[in-house]
């Protein structure tokens, strides 16, 4: 196992880190949010946000799994944070020589893909990552990696955006023989626009960036009243109701779109802070404006992304369907047409001619089961997945008497153990096995009778589910890639199929947060395994 170097501004970076006050807090929806929205975009079983300390990775917001820290050593961030400004993606972790040893990827968490955007400070100093993972390898599109950058970025301007909320309830809770020289410092110090309103609302101090927002002289807003300065905003009604309130005592925050003589139109977060004496009477209001013009863009581009990815995404089903409607007509005649041509008149034919209608016959049997194989992987992500109670062993049987053509025309045989009753679609499931077992049936050496065994076992956590054969098996070498669409290892005149069995196999193990494993050899056939949790939380998806 390949242990990350430490970056050079290490001692820079942890001060900063631990400066954010972010770690070991309590959880937090925003920040759920936005690793729900990461892996509703890049369509993964988990997400994360992590910071890296100096010996652990603290998860702020985890989806999908229930770790909250792991060693520095062994997490994949570490490598992440190296590079700040790129999404470090790898598509399978048994491929990455840095990773290919590591507990993560070795151990129960089966970790085979991750992709992690870092967080980075104003400051640039990589503090964490917005991260995606699975259990099976997979690809990010260009649109799903640009959008796990902004959602960094997102989190980036929430932690300062949380400072800044620190900051201000650390000033109100000083004390009050202190309040002038606080009052002084919140007015010059930081980037944010600032002022103190006295009781009757009269301006007494402010800022140079307050004076900026306003494009207006010192001389000309110190004594001035709040509604003279903004007299012509339309938001003046809603200012003066919030410092009134704010006179009482009690804080207020807001956030509005306003129109600011020196900046034009902005986006603001308004924070007003009351000012006490000595005696605990409110004196005035310090009224402090935090510009998030940034942050709303950045709302509005990941909004936008998303409808993109969703366009894009819909726009890829219609063409494959249309493609496929297209295509299945003049398929359909094809195969018709080669069936009449085979019964009526193929008998009289010479060799030559019989054996190339054949080719044209199994072409377009190819063609047809194809497009029937692309369409159902299609529709899996329109399927929603209902999760009932599912007899697996009355579906094994169903898939038997399914494939009895098959078994006839093989000489095959399928033993049914017992099987469980699951949590899980009965449909999706029942085409996982059918898929399964027909493969068992289909990869045979010449002239072999196939056994296909179905059988289970139960560990504390989930359903093992086997379907072995006795078949040619896989080489190592082929495993991890058989798995992917149009995946073939063999010639079609050999063996029939459309590559996409194992690709819909896999998929609907996902769906049900489950995974599909493999065990196989040249010597003694395949054994695929359906991992299925035994009690899934219901709102899997």
């Amino acid at each position: 196992m390949q242990i990350a170097p430490l970056p050079p501004n290490e001692s820079d970076r942890l001060a900063r880190l631990r400066g954010l006050g972010i770690l070991d807090t309590l959880p937090q929806q925003a920040y759920d949010d936005i690793s729900a929205l990461a892996m509703a975009i890049c369509k993964t079983p988990m997400a994360y946000i992590g910071f890296i300390d100096a010996d652990r990775e603290w998860l702020k917001s985890r989806k999908g799994l229930d770790v909250v820290e792991a060693p520095r050593d062994i997490t994949l961030c570490a490598h992440a944070i190296l590079q700040p400004d790129q999404v470090m993606v790898v598509e399978d972790t048994l491929l990455d020589p840095r990773f290919v040893d590591n507990p993560l990827v070795t151990g129960d968490m089966g970790l085979r893909f991750y992709a992690g955007a870092p967080i980075v400070t104003a400051d640039g100093l990589a503090v964490g990552t917005v991260c995606v993972i699975d259990r099976t390898r997979r690809q990010l599109d260009p649109l799903q990696i640009d959008a796990l950058k902004r959602l960094s970025a997102l989190v980036s301007t929430l932690l300062e955006h949380e400072r800044v909320r620190r900051d201000e309830a650390l000033a109100q809770a000083e004390s009050a023989h202190q309040r002038n020289e606080q009052l002084l410092a919140m007015i010059t110090a930081g980037l944010d626009a600032q002022a103190y309103i006295d009781r009757d609302l009269v301006y007494r101090h402010v800022n140079q960036n307050y004076l900026d927002y306003h494009g207006a002289t010192r001389d000309q807003v110190i004594g001035c009243r709040v509604v003279e300065l903004l007299q012509h905003d339309s938001g003046v009604d809603m200012v003066v109701d919030n410092l009134r309130q704010a006179l009482k005592g009690k804080p207020v925050y807001y956030q509005r779109l306003g129109h600011y003589r020196g900046k034009g139109d902005r986006h603001v977060e308004v924070a007003m802070l009351p000012v006490f004496d000595d005696t605990g009477a409110v004196t005035g209001v310090v009224k402090r404006v935090h510009d998030i013009e940034n942050l709303k863009r950045n709302e509005v581009q990941l909004r936008d992304t998303i409808s993109l990815l969703e366009r894009k995404t819909m726009e890829q089903q219609r063409f494959i369907q249309v493609i496929s409607h297209d295509l299945r007509e003049p398929i359909n005649s094809i195969n018709n047409f080669t069936s009449l041509l085979a019964s009526d008149h193929a008998p009289g034919w010479p060799a030559d001619a019989r054996r190339h209608l054949d080719f044209v016959q199994q072409g377009g049997q190819r063609i047809s089961q194809m497009l029937d194989d692309l369409l159902r992987y299609v529709r899996l992500d329109k399927h929603r997945v209902d999760f009932v109670d599912v007899d697996m062993d009355a579906l094994a049987g169903q898939v038997r008497d399914d494939l009895a053509a098959a078994l006839l025309r093989t000489g095959g045989q399928i033993d049914i153990g017992t099987l469980p009753q699951v949590r899980g679609d009965a449909t999706l499931l029942r085409l996982l096995l059918q898929n399964l077992v027909e493969n068992g049936l289909k990869f045979t050496r010449p002239g072999h009778q196939p056994r296909v065994r179905l059988r289970h076992e139960a560990t504390a956590e989930h359903w093992l589910i086997h379907v072995e054969d006795d078949g040619i098996g896989i080489p190592a070498e082929h495993q991890a890639a058989v798995f992917d669409m149009f995946k073939r290892l063999h010639n079609r005149k050999v063996y029939a199929g459309s590559g996409l069995g194992l690709s819909i196999c896999r998929r609907i193990a996902d769906m049900h947060g489950g995974r599909l494993l493999l065990v196989s050899s040249p010597e003694t056939g395949s054994r695929f395994t359906l991992q299925l949790q035994r009690h899934p939380d219901p709102l899997t998806p």
